[in-house]
């Protein structure tokens, strides 16, 4: 599962305003300077301190995060640069990418090189 299908299936668990601004809070990311590590943080922070109406959708959804943090950020350090990408769903992104600054940026954001 990618970020971009993860906030998808976020928005399917509930309407309820806090689930939805979880799935915001993942869409948000992808346009932000934030690494995959803070992302992490402030996906914990959020998820920890909303308040979601039901505890069966609280349940889902930090199911669902906790498997993509596991298969994703957990693991990016061993990822090629191509998994990043798609796991991030960065790939448009990146081939649009016109100058070497921005791939580094890209490339920062997703922690390649970062040991």
């Amino acid at each position: 599962m990618n970020l971009e299908e993860l906030g998808q299936k976020i928005r399917a668990v509930s309407a309820d305003p806090a689930v939805q601004g979880v799935a915001d809070q993942l869409a948000a990311w992808k346009d932000s300077p934030a690494t995959a590590d803070e992302l992490s943080m402030t996906m914990e922070r959020y998820i920890g301190n909303v308040w979601i109406g039901s505890d069966s959708d609280h349940q889902q959804v930090l199911t669902l995060w906790s498997a993509f943090q596991k298969s994703s950020i957990e693991v990016i350090r061993g990822m090629t640069m191509n998994e990043r990408l798609y796991s991030f769903s960065l790939l448009d992104r990146f081939e649009s990418l016109q100058s070497d600054g921005d791939r580094q940026a890209l490339y920062a954001k997703l922690l390649a090189g970062v040991a």
